[in-house]
C-alpha cells in the first residue's frame, strides 16, 4: 500500500487478523540494537534507516486503521528511566509528550494497584491524539491484561443500519465530566461524528459521561446499545502485547480497553508504559 493509495479503513476483527502487515511491523535484534544506540546518544547516525523504516510504518497504519504495532522495539530488561528517554526520542517526530494527569506527569508505568487489574476496563478514548503502550511487563499467563481495540467508523456503520435513532443521539453533543484530571476538565462532544474530510470519529469514556448529568432513558439506551455493540466478538479486537512491544492509538478513530487480570504470586507484575502525545501539526 503506497502513500497515493492511504485510506482510512473501518475495519472489523477479522480483516485484523488476516491483514496484520498493515498494522504490525516485527523488529529485529539488529534494529533494535541500531535504534537503542542512537536514541540513547539522542542523535541519528547508523541507525537511521530503522528510524526511517519506523516512522513510515507508523505514519502509514495510523492514517489507514487508526493504530500501529511494532513487536520488540525496546529491550525490557533495561532501566524504566533509560526507556522512557529512548523511547521519547525515537517518537519525538510523531508530536509532543504532554501531561495525562493533573500532577503533570509525562509519563506512568500502568501496574495493578489494590486489585483494581481484577476488573476489566471498558472501551474509551484517552484525552489526547495519541495513546502510546510500551509493554514492560505482561501479565503472566496466557489469559488476562490483552489490550481490547474496536474501529469507531466499524461501530459508526452498525448503529447506523441497525439503530439510526440511536446514533442520531450519538451524534449530539454530550457531557464528559473530568474534574481533576488534567487539560480541560468538562468536554462536550459528540460520541461519533464525521470529521470535514469525511472520516468517522469518536470520543468515550463510558463513565465520565455516565456520571456527568442526569440522562433521559433515551439517552441512557443509547450507551447501552454503543456498548452492545463494542462487546461483539466481531468488533473487539485482543492483542496480548509482549515485553518490549509498541502500541500506538489515534485516539479520534479507536477505542481501546482492557480484560482482567491477576498477577501470579511469585511472578513478575503486570507493567505498561503510558504516555500521552499531541501530533506535531
Amino acid at each position: 500500500m503506497t502513500e497515493n493509495t492511504l485510506r482510512d479503513i473501518a475495519w472489523n476483527s477479522d480483516y485484523l487478523d488476516t491483514r496484520r502487515e498493515v498494522w504490525s511491523l516485527p523488529f529485529t535484534g539488529e534494529d533494535r540494537r541500531l535504534l537503542w544506540d542512537d536514541a540513547v546518544a539522542e542523535k541519528w547516525g547508523t541507525g537511521d534507516p530503522v528510524r526511517e523504516k519506523l516512522g513510515s510504518f507508523l505514519g502509514n497504519s495510523l492514517k489507514t486503521v487508526g493504530f500501529a504495532h511494532v513487536s520488540g522495539l525496546m529491550d525490557p530488561s533495561a532501566p524504566d528511566e533509560s526507556i522512557v528517554s529512548a523511547l521519547s526520542f525515537t517518537l519525538r517526530e510523531l508530536g509532543e509528550i504532554i501531561p495525562q494527569n493533573a500532577a503533570g506527569d509525562l509519563t506512568q508505568v500502568l501496574r495493578d494497584r489494590d486489585g483494581d487489574g481484577n476488573t476489566e476496563l471498558g472501551f474509551h478514548c484517552d484525552t489526547c491524539d495519541l495513546l502510546v503502550l510500551l509493554c514492560l511487563q505482561p501479565a503472566a499467563g496466557s489469559e488476562g491484561g490483552n489490550t481490547k481495540l474496536a474501529s469507531a467508523g466499524h461501530v459508526h456503520d452498525i448503529i447506523e443500519r441497525e439503530r439510526p435513532d440511536v446514533l442520531a443521539l450519538l451524534k449530539e453533543e454530550w457531557t464528559f465530566d473530568r474534574s481533576g484530571r488534567a487539560g480541560q476538565q468538562h468536554i462536550v462532544t459528540p460520541i461519533l461524528f464525521t470529521q470535514d474530510d469525511g472520516k468517522i470519529c469518536c470520543y468515550y469514556q463510558t463513565r465520565t459521561v455516565r456520571a456527568s448529568a442526569e440522562l433521559s432513558p433515551a439517552r441512557r439506551e443509547a450507551l447501552d446499545c454503543l456498548d452492545e455493540v463494542l462487546y461483539r466478538p466481531e468488533i473487539a479486537f485482543g492483542m496480548r502485547l509482549g515485553a518490549g512491544d509498541l502500541l500506538v492509538i489515534r485516539n479520534s478513530r479507536v477505542m481501546h480497553g482492557r480484560s482482567a487480570y491477576v498477577d501470579t504470586p511469585g511472578a513478575p507484575s503486570r507493567r505498561m508504559l503510558r504516555i500521552w502525545m499531541d501530533e506535531t501539526r
